[in-house]
């Protein structure tokens, strides 16, 4: 009888100690997870502020306008994406048509020897290839804590705990594409 209970105590204390170290990673990977977000805010911002320079000297300089109204224009979807609060889906959608147009137009540039020696152009250039880097740094921290949670939330036995502490599983900053069961495209070639 005395053997029942010790071998009793045990298997409650391992279990309390289980849920005692689930619950500090949930509550650690959703201050990561917090705090990766707003780092990234604040890298998305930052690329908003140094568009501006750079819209500003590009559009005289005879660069190729269609371009630079994809930059705008993706700029603009950029920021109402974000003020409207649309989901990182369709913020990832949004910021990578942004850093497509960005790195179109500072490719389109480096072809021109007449722009390649303009600072106006060059400096804003180089700041925002370190921000472009930045970005893709806290996107990869950021998903990477999201993964982290979402597995907690969805492996057993850390499940049980997770499930008890009410963890919902973060969106990661991807583009997702929407699939229709039973589609296949039309123009396909063979």
């Amino acid at each position: 009888m005395t053997v029942f209970v010790i071998a009793a105590i045990l298997v409650v204390v391992v279990i309390l100690g289980f849920a005692a170290s689930v619950e500090r990673r949930v509550r650690r990977y959703r201050a990561s997870t917090a705090a990766s977000l707003t780092l990234l805010t604040v890298e998305l911002e930052r690329r908003c502020v140094q568009l501006e320079p750079l819209i500003a000297a590009v559009e005289p300089s005879g660069l190729n306008s269609e371009l630079v109204r994809q930059l705008v224009g993706a700029r603009s979807w950029s920021k109402a994406v974000r003020e409207r609060e649309l989901g990182l889906p369709v913020q990832a959608a949004a910021e990578n048509a942004l850093s497509a147009a960005v790195h179109a137009v500072l490719s389109e540039a480096d072809t021109r020897p007449n722009l390649k020696s303009n600072w106006a152009i060059q400096g804003p250039a180089g700041e925002l290839g370190t921000t472009e880097q930045r970005i893709a740094g806290a996107v990869r921290v950021y998903n990477d804590n999201a993964y982290r949670l979402a597995a907690l939330r969805s492996t057993f036995p850390t499940k049980l705990v997770a499930q008890a502490m009410k963890v919902t599983a973060p969106d990661p900053f991807v583009e997702h594409i929407p699939l229709v069961a039973n589609t296949q495209p039309q123009d396909v070639p063979a």
